[in-house]
């Protein structure tokens, strides 16, 4: 059994709930600008409207983001000019915060995404990239163009210039006399207190490796009781030969010494034995009051 409603039978506030609808002319959904739209709190999963101040169709859904409830867009895959959507267009500043990847949004589809650049993070929200997803800002000449107030990533890769006021590194801190094996993916400085015991075994982690790769380590020793530097160097357990500034090896001869590691990953060299990718060259400054 069917209802055939004609002309102006239902007023504009009326509401229904309807099994089946079928248009033949149109359908003209409520015209709210966006105070109207906001007010109308947590309405039903659903409800679409006209946003006039967007000038697009919303529905209210129970994910509109990150699993958050809202109003999104209907249709149109995001802002657009031109015939046919052919040039894509997003703005330029991000004022909340956000996540890429699976985890956060329900599937694999949100596991990579990319924007046009320059993009700024405003002060006060995160932009977090999980672990095996990614974020491509896409700039001039195919260059990143990323202003960052605060931004949490496992792995972030600059294919233009990276221009920043100011770097904040986490640290390692260990109390030991002897070896130490470190997991590269928490950072890449560390600091020693040194209880007793001479020279030691610094093994690294989860190293990332690919040819053409440069890293850097560095590792603060303080003596509490022992001096030493890491004078065998380790990748996953594997021995790599340290080449010392200068052609000698260095000494712990200060309250505290800093030694740093220049990591070069590049093709097989056939001169090593066993056959080394990894190129590792240190160097060492003592410093007390």
């Amino acid at each position: 059994m069917s209802t055939k409603i004609i002309g102006n039978q239902i007023d504009a506030t009326t509401r229904a709930i309807m099994e089946a609808l079928q248009v033949t002319e149109q359908l003209n959904l409520p015209n709210l600008n966006q105070t109207q739209v906001t007010a109308l709190g947590t309405p039903a999963y659903g409800t679409l409207v006209y946003n006039s101040t967007e000038d697009m169709a919303q529905i209210y859904k129970q994910d509109a983001a990150q699993g958050v409830p809202g109003w999104t867009d209907v249709g149109g895959g995001g802002p657009s000019v031109g015939e046919n959507s052919i040039i894509r267009t997003n703005g330029t500043t991000i004022a909340e915060n956000l996540t890429i990847g699976p985890v956060a949004n329900g599937g694999v589809e949100f596991t990579n995404g990319f924007s046009a650049g320059p993009i700024t993070i405003a002060n006060g929200y995160t932009v977090t990239v999980e672990n095996g997803a990614s974020w491509n800002i896409i700039g001039g000449d195919d260059q990143m163009s990323l202003e960052v107030a605060d931004i949490m990533t496992v792995d972030a890769k600059v294919t233009g210039w990276l221009h920043f006021s100011e770097t904040k590194e986490g640290i390692t801190y260990y109390n030991t006399t002897g070896g130490i094996t470190h997991n590269w993916n928490n950072n890449n400085t560390i600091w020693l207190t040194k209880e007793g015991g001479g020279n030691f075994t610094l093994n690294l982690t989860n190293v990332p490796t690919g040819e053409g790769l440069g890293l850097g380590f560095t590792i603060v020793i303080e003596d509490q009781g022992g001096t030493g530097i890491p004078t065998t160097f380790q990748i996953d357990g594997v021995t790599h030969d340290v080449q010392w500034a200068g052609g000698s090896q260095p000494s712990h001869s200060n309250k505290y010494c800093v030694v740093s590691f220049a990591i070069i990953d590049k093709s097989p060299n056939p001169g090593t034995n066993p056959p080394q990718s990894m190129i590792v060259l240190g160097s060492a400054g003592n410093y007390d009051q």
